[in-house]
């Protein structure tokens, strides 16, 4: 098994090495319109979107020709509507050009960026910089979101330790320890001692890993909100707008959760027996800390979905189930295992005959076997439920980052399954009779040391992966409504939008505009387009493409007759040697 686990790894590594974030916010409209010459000065400029977004960090922004600011106080939401953002304009401006930027927070904490131009009174000199110049957020590249991926894998990886340890002491080696028969009072009580120094150990470092993967989040999601390498992050400002945003909200009293947890695993008792062995139940101090512990840690297994997608993707109150229940029971399977490998050892290891180490060993691993059971059957229900609602197309798992994702995370899933299932059919009764025979564990405890091992492993590739599926757009929020897309082609900035992007007759917009003034782009005389599905063999079908003004053409009727996921052609005559072209990949459901 070792010696296929790179192997395992590499394939896994592979399905997502092409993938990429997209955005998760779509623009639906501004105002003033794109490219649009106003006669009198506009009190704000707004942009609407398709979902609720918050307007931090200098969200929206608005420069004149020689890239000065001219925007006056912070963003807004206009009539208190959230999918809106506006910023109000100083009062004065002098006739010309203005280019307008935003760079906001979509409602699953993901950054949506873009800009325009308009002009007051007539068209001015060009900008001195691009849209994509005055944004910004060069600086937040690969290291950054490599660095936000490393967080949030070791946040999922400090709730599993924390949550699986609390549950295999209360669902395993407890009532283990209560029903051990044969096993002498002497090594019950220093096993008993030994398993919650070490568990108070394993507890303490997830609350270390998981308040320092927190803060790093709360740092790198100021970091790309603000367009700025993750260390210039480390600033009151920042951290500070950080903090008013949903996720930073979410996460900030993930935090303050995760210094609870560290305060009363401190204070947490080490479950004592009454003298004369009348009672061998934890004391009343030890159970009143671990109820208050699981308040807590039940909020930090709800942070996920209160800061991704479980809690902006509709459905949202099955979606929000389905992530929290999926999460704990990740937790209580993979803490459970790292509980076994970390913490009962040094149990069994305090029994004081060859005998007693093995049925200290045998009555836990029998319970979290079936426990382990529950977990993956209720992993794999709400995974496929969570599959299901954001993929729906079997095309994209292969074709998009978060299907590739999901896969991966299946197929080393069913490796960490077939590995259990071998521990649940051969090492857990053979255990069991060892311990029957008051032997010692010997050669199946070893076998079962580097089961548990794999299984470890496998499930914090796991992990890696579930932390990556929160940097992807789900497929099926691309397909949820009108598409849009802002993209350079050639001299020319190109905004397509296809209204309603699903199966049957669409409206489609197309906008040209020039890429360095905004303006619209008066060069094209003739645009011509065409539809094709690769994957269903469909096309190139031709759309008839009617001019509707100065650089915008509309195509009143594309029929869009299957999902998937269209390639449209857009193919501009310039003169008569010279065309711009483009291919638009435009997911319909």
């Amino acid at each position: 098994m070792r010696r296929s686990l790179p192997a395992i790894l590499v394939c896994a590594l592979a399905l997502l090495l092409p993938a990429a974030a997209s955005a998760h916010a779509r623009l639906e409209g501004t105002s003033p319109p794109q490219g649009a010459v106003v006669k009198t000065e506009p009190s704000a400029v707004v942009f609407e979107f398709d979902e609720p977004v918050e307007g931090n960090f200098g969200a929206v922004r608005v420069y004149d020709a020689a890239g000065e600011r001219v925007d006056e106080g912070d963003a807004f939401h206009p009539d208190g509507e959230g999918p809106k953002l506006g910023v109000h304009l100083k009062p004065g401006l002098p006739d010309g050009s203005y280019t307008a930027t935003y760079r906001v927070v979509s409602a699953d904490g993901h950054i949506v960026s873009s800009g325009y131009v308009f002009s007051i009174g007539k068209e001015g000199r060009a900008p001195s910089e691009t849209v994509g110049e005055l944004i910004g957020g060069g600086g937040n590249g690969k290291v950054t979101e490599v660095a936000y991926g490393i967080a949030r894998g070791l946040e999922y990886l400090a709730i599993a330790l924390a949550v699986g340890g609390v549950a295999f002491l209360l669902l395993c080696w407890l009532p283990a320890l209560r029903a051990a028969a044969g096993v002498g009072e002497e090594s019950r009580r220093a096993a008993a001692r030994a398993f919650v120094r070490r568990l108070r150990l394993v507890l303490l470092v997830a609350a270390g890993i998981g308040l320092l993967a927190t803060a790093a989040q709360i740092v790198l999601e100021g970091a790309e909100a603000a367009g700025v390498p993750g260390f210039s992050a480390i600033t009151k400002t920042i951290v500070e707008e950080t903090l008013q945003t949903r996720f930073g909200t979410v996460w900030g009293f993930a935090f303050v959760a995760w210094l609870v947890v560290a305060a009363m695993t401190r204070l947490m008792g080490s479950f004592p027996h009454k003298r004369g062995g009348s009672s061998r139940s934890p004391s009343v101090g030890s159970l009143g800390t671990l109820l208050l512990l699981a308040i807590p840690l039940g909020y930090l297994v709800l942070c996920p979905a209160l800061s991704g997608h479980g809690s902006s993707q509709s459905p949202v109150v099955v979606n929000f189930t389905a992530n929290a229940i999926h999460v704990w029971a990740m937790a209580v399977w993979l803490g459970g295992l790292g509980t076994l490998l970390f913490v009962l050892p040094a149990a069994t290891r305090s029994a004081t005959t060859p005998a007693d180490r093995s049925r200290l060993l045998a009555g836990p691993l029998a319970r979290f076997s079936a426990v382990a059971l529950a977990m993956v059957a209720l992993i794999m229900a709400t995974g496929l439920i969570q599959a299901y609602v954001y993929v729906r197309h079997l095309g994209d798992l292969l074709s998009t980052g978060y299907g590739r994702a999901v896969l991966a995370k299946f197929i080393l899933l069913l490796g960490v399954m077939a590995i259990a299932a071998y521990n649940r059919r051969s090492s857990v009764p053979r255990l069991e009779a060892i311990a029957e025979r008051g032997e010692s564990p010997g050669a199946p405890g070893l076998l079962l040391r580097r089961a548990l091992r794999a299984e470890v492993t496998l499930l914090v590739v796991v992990i890696g992966i579930t932390a990556a599926l929160a940097s992807y757009a789900p497929p099926i929020s691309a397909r949820s409504g009108p598409f849009s897309i802002t993209t350079e082609v050639g001299p020319t900035t190109l905004e397509m939008d296809v209204d309603p992007a699903q199966v049957g007759s669409n409206v489609m917009h197309v906008y040209f505009f020039d890429a360095k003034t905004g303006a619209p782009y008066k060069q094209g005389k003739e645009l011509t387009v065409t539809a094709t599905l690769p994957d269903k063999e469909i096309g190139p079908l031709p759309l008839e493409a009617q001019p509707a003004g100065p650089g915008h053409y509309v195509v009143p009727s594309a029929l869009l007759n299957a999902p998937g996921d269209w390639e449209i052609d857009l193919t501009l005559r310039v003169s008569e040697f010279e065309q711009l072209e483009e291919k638009v990949e435009v997911p319909v459901g």
